[in-house]
């Protein structure tokens, strides 16, 4: 054994089994391709693993459509910017802002659409005082490996090199290294802003924000424009609308793309297995053509059984109390992928727990979905109101998540409203299309002029009854 391990050692042997084992790499693919699709697979089979594989997939394809979306501009603009660039938000959005669903209109954003694939991007961030700030860190499967900010880090900001999964190098001293799973993340900067007149302090904090290739770092830098547009951007459909009507062959060819530089868990082995069956796997060319007229309708069966179960799941996101879905786990879904392909599609980039707590409703308290036909109340006693250590809002969505258009443009009732309490302490909150009068009206939350709507609570930094879920939000009230 020992003879032959040195003849098989020898440079040219070594030569000969490198050239196999290449060799082997890059027909590794076309093999794995037949293999999955040649494999006899029932319609029903079929069925069944097209709605797993849509569900699983669901963050990746939104994720990547959305930030198609975002950075589809030669040149940083008022809503977006360019891959790599920030974007910063300069006044609370408003509903006429269809870039991102669930937009809040507690902080100024500052936005970044990362492209890790060739090297990492150097974020920066000054002091920030006694401000709440985060720059979020979002994955291409809606996780959030990182969040640093003032509950980390309080008002001293920091240097940190966000990293690719296959990057491999060295940083320069006291730059703080955050590596991402997927060459595709998000970046969700948030700055507290506590109204219009707060905004021309936080624009000098967002000025001082860069986001810089560390090939370029020390030195002068100035983010590129005049960009080419990447071809075949819808850039004007919202992006739910888009991947609600992708066919089966767009939406896995897109993901099997996809997967090549983002790739999936390593606890996600098990559901890559068997969706593999129908083609389902990272860099292989999916192509619906391969399989019969029956399987391909199955196909097709079970990416639309797949939409309707995000769309189900939206209902009932997180544990359900008083008509509210609390969600403790956001952005920490591990293998619950029905759950994070609705969380994807209600809101990219929720908050850990940590930093901020997002009830959410749908219903009110007798079980029925709102209605913008009726009156409704959210009443806090005293020692009720949101237990926070920054600020908390409520605010309201349209079905499909974004602002509501009203006369006031008014999308929000929180602590920094001007609020009228009761003699008590206690608070109530008016939710209703059209205006409830007098002093009431402060207390006024438009609701859609028909339809339904959702409801967001925010609560930043909350306090230890939030987390530990001693802390849950009252009932909305129907009033007629």
């Amino acid at each position: 054994m020992i003879n032959q391990h040195r003849r098989a050692s020898s440079p040219r042997l070594r030569r000969l089994l490198k050239q196999c084992c290449v060799a082997l790499s890059l027909c590794a693919p076309a093999c794995l391709t037949s293999a999955a699709i040649n494999a006899p697979v029932s319609a029903q089979q079929a069925q069944t693993l097209a709605k797993e594989a849509y569900v699983f997939g669901l963050p990746l394809v939104y994720i990547q459509t959305q930030s198609d979306i975002q950075t589809h501009v030669t040149k940083v603009g008022k809503l977006q910017a360019p891959l790599n660039q920030f974007v910063h938000y300069r006044e609370f959005p408003n509903a006429d802002n269809k870039t991102v669903v669930g937009l809040n209109v507690d902080t100024l954003y500052s936005l970044a659409n990362l492209d890790l694939s060739r090297e990492p991007m150097v974020l920066f961030v000054p002091p920030m005082g006694d401000r709440f700030w985060i720059m979020q860190l979002i994955d291409a499967w809606n996780n959030v490996p990182h969040a640093p900010g003032s509950r980390t880090l309080g008002g001293k900001g920091g240097t940190f090199a966000i990293v690719g999964p296959d990057w491999r190098g060295t940083l320069p001293k006291g730059m703080t290294e955050l590596r991402m799973p997927t060459s595709l993340a998000l970046l969700g900067g948030r700055t507290y802003t506590a109204g219009t007149e707060d905004y021309a302090a936080v624009h000098a904090l967002q000025d001082q924000y860069k986001l810089v290739p560390l090939s370029a770092w020390g030195n002068a830098y100035t983010p590129p424009d005049n960009l080419p547009l990447k071809p075949g951007v819808d850039s004007k459909t919202p992006v739910p609308a888009q991947v609600d009507v992708m066919p089966a062959q767009v939406f896995f060819q897109r993901l099997n793309a996809l997967m090549v530089h983002n790739p999936p868990y390593p606890a996600d082995s098990p559901v890559m297995t068997r969706i593999a069956q129908i083609g389902i796997k990272p860099g292989v060319a999916f192509d619906m053509q391969r399989f019969t007229p029956q399987v391909q309708q199955a196909i097709e069966r079970g990416v639309a059984e797949g939409r309707q179960a995000v769309h189900d799941e939206e209902a009932k996101l997180g544990k359900r109390v008083n008509g509210w879905n609390l969600t403790r786990d956001m952005g920490r879904y591990g293998t619950q992928y029905t759950y994070r392909a609705a969380w994807t599609y209600f809101g990219v980039g929720g908050n850990l727990i940590e930093d901020a707590f997002y009830p959410l409703s749908l219903i009110d308290g007798d079980g029925k979905p709102y209605d913008a036909a009726h009156r409704y109340v959210l009443h806090f006693t005293k020692e009720q109101l949101p237990p926070v250590n920054a600020f908390w809002s409520l605010t309201m969505y349209d079905k499909e998540s974004y602002l509501v258009p009203n006369t006031l443009n008014r999308y929000a009732l929180g602590d920094r409203s001007h609020l009228t309490f009761d003699d008590d302490g206690s608070l109530t909150l008016y939710i209703q299309k059209d205006s409830p009068g007098g002093d009431k009206k402060a207390n006024w939350l438009p609701t859609p002029a028909q339809g339904g709507f959702k409801l967001a609570l925010r609560l930043y930094a909350p306090k230890s009854e939030v987390t530990n879920g001693e802390w849950v939000p009252p009932a909305v009230k129907r009033i007629d």
